[in-house]
């Protein structure tokens, strides 16, 4: 299959970052020296960074010609910080080969190997964690990682998801999403049994024109296939939107809502909402934005978009419908975002709304 071991080397990284984030999750709550505040005033935590340098020591070190758009960098941080990343990393991977076992070092031919890049020392690990440092564009191949989606999420003890998508050409071939703090019984949905499945939540996957898949993160990996709902009228829509008012404009939200007859909402962090929407519990993601000026992050919807499409759903921009584009850059030239269960009339009614509420501004 195309991009059959950059799919098996995502979902192993993505499994391995997801135990981290989650192992640790507790305690960077209740320290407040694993959180510092980025020059745009949001949070980050060792847990970011722990995560981007696991993933991108993966990726380097199966595909070391790759280059790697990433949200963290290590300027600034004390060494003080560094050595508690450097820590957490090294006791995670004793905490993944006992959690995921056999699995957990790879399949006969296409190992998951880490040997070019040991993270030994706080020099390596600033090393590692701006190799994601590439600007992204349209005439490449490069991987787009958000090691944590949803910090404020993560720093309630809620949902967060860890993100990561292979783009070429500007086109987002495949993208994989890990939900470790995901039950699905809470937002409509069925958890398999025994218990022991959910303890890591889920990973969802997909890779264009093969379909989409999710599976619990703790599992021999049997991948259910998974489409988005089909729906006859907006009314019937379960809207997924973010809990931060900061990041998207909830009062306008509510007036497109309004406009469609849309009654149920549910409001979480991160990219878990595409999961959800291409799970069938939600039917249209919101995320208008507060100033027509934003640009949304690739990292924060390049995973998500492949899951979407490839569930059958639509995913475009909030005021034109039109496609999102992941060749300009790390930004997204777009105003807003919308992802829907589709058909593409509904799609496009949502549009309309909310191209008409944002008419204004």
């Amino acid at each position: 299959m195309p991009f059959e071991k950059e799919l098996f080397v995502a979902t192993q990284a993505l499994r391995k970052a997801s135990l981290l984030t989650k192992r640790i999750q507790s305690q960077v709550i209740a320290s407040k020296d694993s959180t510092i505040t980025k020059e745009d005033t949001s949070p980050v935590t060792v847990g970011d960074y722990s995560a981007q340098a696991v993933i991108i020591n993966a990726i380097k070190a199966n595909f070391p010609e790759d280059k790697i758009v990433g949200e963290e960098e290590s300027t600034g941080l004390s060494d003080a910080f560094v050595s508690k990343i450097l820590s957490e990393i090294q006791e995670n991977d004793s905490h993944f080969a006992k959690v995921f076992g056999a699995s957990a070092s790879g399949f006969p031919g296409m190992q998951f190997t880490t040997k070019e890049f040991p993270l030994s020392s706080l020099e390596d690990v600033r090393k590692v964690i701006d190799l994601g440092n590439y600007e992204g564009g349209g005439k490449s191949r490069f991987w787009c990682l958000d090691p944590i989606d949803g910090t404020k999420g993560f720093l309630r003890g809620e949902q967060f998801a860890v993100c990561l998508a292979l783009i070429v050409d500007g086109v987002v071939q495949l993208g994989c999403i890990g939900c470790p703090n995901l039950q699905l019984a809470h937002y409509g949905g069925k958890d398999p049994s025994p218990q022991s499945a959910q303890e890591l939540g889920y990973i969802f996957r997909a890779v264009r024109g093969q379909g989409a898949f999710y599976a619990p993160m703790i599992s021999d990996f049997e991948w259910m296939p998974i489409n988005c709902r089909t729906l006859s009228t907006t009314k019937d829509m379960v809207s997924l939107e973010g809990v931060e008012k900061g990041h998207s404009a909830h009062s306008e939200q509510s007036q497109v809502k309004e406009q469609l007859g849309i009654t149920s909402s549910l409001h979480l962090d991160s990219q878990v909402k595409y999961c959800l929407l291409a799970l069938g519990l939600g039917d249209v993601y919101l995320r208008l934005p507060l100033k027509l000026s934003y640009q949304e992050k690739i990292w924060d919807h390049a995973a998500g978009n492949v899951l979407v499409l490839e569930a059958g759903g639509v995913h475009t921009d909030s005021f034109n419908n039109l496609p999102l584009d992941f060749s300009q850059g790390r930004t997204l030239v777009s105003k807003g975002v919308i992802a829907s269960s589709g058909p593409e009339d509904l799609h496009q009614s949502v549009v309309k709304a909310s191209s008409a509420v944002l008419g204004p501004k």
